[in-house]
């Protein structure tokens, strides 16, 4: 049985800290996201809830598989693309987002789509230096720095993951009964979601808090069977999506 890829079950943050009055405070959303066959780009939303400016990087790692289909990350070089270069960009790949504001990054693929491909995509709060682009005088970055440092912050960034779809994306879902277990297939070319899952007791009672579930191409995931379990999610299948509901009587 093949089981989802580890690479996209879930994205970390992680912080820089101190203690501090003021402090940005960066909230990016969804951690996964698809750009559909039909489409080359997805605006991505940042917002800054905290109380100073926000500087985020956006950094953008290519995920790809060796041949002991291990997830390996290829730095992807923030440049606009070319006819002849594949790849995922952010525009702009700097942004300054004031306190209790937002900005948006707009994520642009160009190249191949033959397979569907996978990036992790990093929003990191940075402290501007004369060696980044946010174009900052030097006064500038030294009010802000000296404003900081009363205490520094605690700056969290995230890494969410983008999957394109291929050009010709196909979805062939398949879902099995068996005599001990539940299997859930993904016999297409593209990557489906199992929204809300929820493993709940006899009849639909007692539920467990709802999960995503990503299950990649030529993948699947088996869920026990017994009297006492029941489970329902919403399958969703590029912009397609339905209720299913396993082992309810």
């Amino acid at each position: 049985m093949k089981k989802v890829m580890l690479a996209l079950v879930c994205c970390a943050g992680f912080s820089l800290s101190s203690v501090q009055a003021a402090a940005p405070n960066i909230n990016v959303g969804s951690l996964f996201d698809f750009i559909n066959s039909d489409k080359g780009t997805f605006l991505k939303r940042v917002r800054n809830s905290g109380d100073a400016t926000a500087f985020v990087r956006v950094e953008i790692s290519e995920i790809v598989y060796d041949a002991d289909r291990k997830p390996v990350e290829q730095p992807v070089e923030n440049t606009r693309l070319g006819e002849d270069k594949d790849g995922l960009v952010a525009s702009p790949a700097r942004l300054i987002i004031p306190a209790n504001s937002q900005q948006s990054a707009r994520l642009l693929y160009s190249g191949d789509r033959t397979h569907e491909k996978y990036y992790r995509v990093r929003f990191v709060p940075a402290m501007p230096d004369k060696s980044d682009d946010f174009s900052l005088s030097t006064e500038e970055r030294d009010q802000y720095k000296k404003e900081m440092s009363a205490g520094v912050s605690i700056m969290t960034g995230y890494g969410t993951i983008v999957v394109v779809h291929p050009s010709k994306a196909h979805f062939a879902t398949d879902i099995k009964e068996g005599a001990d277990g539940y299997t859930v297939s993904n016999n297409g070319n593209s990557t489906i979601v199992l929204d809300g899952f929820k493993a709940c007791g006899a009849k639909g009672k007692d539920c467990q808090p709802g999960r995503q579930i990503h299950l990649l191409p030529q993948s699947s995931q088996t869920f026990s069977k017994s009297e006492q379990h029941t489970y329902e999610f919403k399958l969703i299948e590029g912009s397609q999506e339905k209720p299913v509901r396993l082992g309810f009587k």
